[in-house]
C-alpha cells in the first residue's frame, strides 16, 4: 500500500474512534505515541487521552502497542468496541476533586481493577494535587 494510504488509513482509524467517545460521552480524543527503539515487534506505543471541557482534565482510557501506528488503531478501537460488551473487564466510577479547587467530579473508567483504574485516573499526573475515591459498579 502506497505511503499515502497508509496516512490516509492511520487518520479513518483516528477519526472512527474519536467519533465513537464523542457521541459515546462527548469527551475528545488524544493519540499519544511513543516509539520503543529496542523492541522490533512493538516498536510503537499509543495512548489514548481523552478530554472533557467539563472538568478540564485529561485521562488515560486505554494504551496498546504495535509494529506500526496502524496496528495500535485497530486494536485501540477493537479494545474500545469490546468495552461495550458485557463483562469484558469491570466498570468503575471515580469520585475525585482537584486540591486547589474542591469542586467535585464523576469519572466512569474501565478496567481490570482498582490499581488498573487508578493508573488511568493519574496517568501523568502529581497524585499529591488530587482527591478521590474509586468504586466497583455493580455487575448488571
Amino acid at each position: 500500500m502506497p505511503r499515502i494510504d497508509k496516512k490516509l488509513e492511520q487518520i479513518q482509524l483516528q477519526h472512527e474512534i474519536t467519533e465513537f467517545l464523542r457521541k459515546d460521552n462527548g469527551v475528545s480524543c488524544h493519540f499519544d505515541y511513543h516509539v520503543n527503539l529496542l523492541s522490533s515487534d512493538e516498536t510503537i506505543k499509543l495512548n489514548l487521552l481523552t478530554y472533557n471541557v467539563k472538568h478540564n482534565e485529561y485521562m488515560l482510557l486505554h494504551t496498546c502497542k504495535g509494529a506500526s501506528s496502524i496496528e495500535c488503531l485497530t486494536r485501540m478501537l477493537q479494545y474500545i468496541i469490546s468495552i461495550k460488551r458485557p463483562k469484558v473487564q469491570y466498570s468503575f466510577t471515580v469520585h475525585w476533586s482537584k486540591r486547589e479547587d474542591g469542586t467535585q467530579y464523576t469519572s466512569y473508567f474501565y478496567g481490570n481493577d482498582e490499581e488498573d483504574v487508578k493508573k488511568k485516573f493519574l496517568h501523568e499526573k502529581n497524585p499529591a494535587d488530587y482527591i478521590f475515591r474509586i468504586e466497583q459498579n455493580p455487575i448488571t
